[in-house]
């Protein structure tokens, strides 16, 4: 197998909250001495590529924000300019205008759902309102946990829940496993699926997305995936790598 291009999932594989996995920032360094491209796409999208690009390059990891991909990008991208009530942050918010969107408070075309703090019961009943109303129901992604320095947070998934629950309603979902983002991740790095290896913590998002499109994968036990788990997860990663020299001693031969 040969590999020309890789994808990095963010929480969990390059960074905890504000702390850096160990390893990362030598393994991209790498890359970018050999003249590997890389792209970092994530499935939290309450942060724009500006803010995500310059934790990186605070970490010393080589990047830009042209070499960031969020799911509230792809999620704009896919909507388009129509009508939109928003449960999420700035991340979202800016995605959106760049296409054209209109953010609204009442008769939506669709309720878009993503990582938000700040979600509290009122936001739960406009939201339920809407979509009970005829609006459709989009989720960024539906990841249950993010990874942080102290421990988990809940992530979009349990919003999402909670909103299909309410209105019996099967949202869409925009980011990892969808394919996707990962058909627009390979699009922005110009190599084929086969010959582009994701990297990710998380064997039912980032894992099941490169399964679904085709991609060789690396399970990197720094996350919140094990050994055990995959036992029990829908598909198995190309590699499983204890952490970033191992993912080296198995990959770099590949380049």
């Amino acid at each position: 197998m040969k590999l020309r291009a890789f994808v990095f999932d963010l929480d969990g594989t390059v960074y905890r909250g504000s702390d850096p996995i160990p390893g990362a920032a030598d393994f991209l360094t790498r890359l970018q001495d050999r003249g590997v491209p890389y792209l970092f796409v994530t499935n939290r999208g309450n942060r724009t590529p500006d803010q995500i690009a310059d934790q990186l390059i605070s970490m010393e990891i080589p990047c830009s924000e042209e070499m960031i991909l969020t799911s509230s990008q792809v999620a704009a991208r896919h909507l388009g300019a129509v009508r939109i009530f928003v449960v999420g942050e700035t991340g979202v918010y800016t995605a959106l205008e760049q296409v054209g969107a209109k953010v609204v408070e009442e008769h939506p075309d669709v309720v878009l759902v993503s990582y938000h703090r700040g979600f509290n019961y009122a936001e739960l009943t406009q939201a339920t309102r809407h979509i009970l109303a005829g609006a459709r129901l989009v989720a960024t992604n539906r990841d249950s946990l993010i990874m942080v320095e102290d421990g988990v947070l809940p992530e979009a998934g349990p919003l999402v829940s909670a909103l299909e629950t309410a209105t019996n309603t099967t949202a869409e979902v925009i980011g990892k496993p969808n394919r996707m983002i990962m058909d627009e991740a390979v699009t922005r790095l110009q190599v084929p699926h086969e010959e582009c290896a994701v990297i990710g913590d998380f064997l039912l998002t980032d894992i099941l997305a490169a399964h679904n499109a085709k991609m060789p994968s690396a399970l990197i036990l720094t996350g919140i995936s094990s050994k055990a788990d995959i036992l029990q997860a829908p598909c198995e990663p190309t590699w499983i790598a204890e952490d970033y020299d191992d993912l080296k001693r198995q990959l770099f031969p590949l380049l």
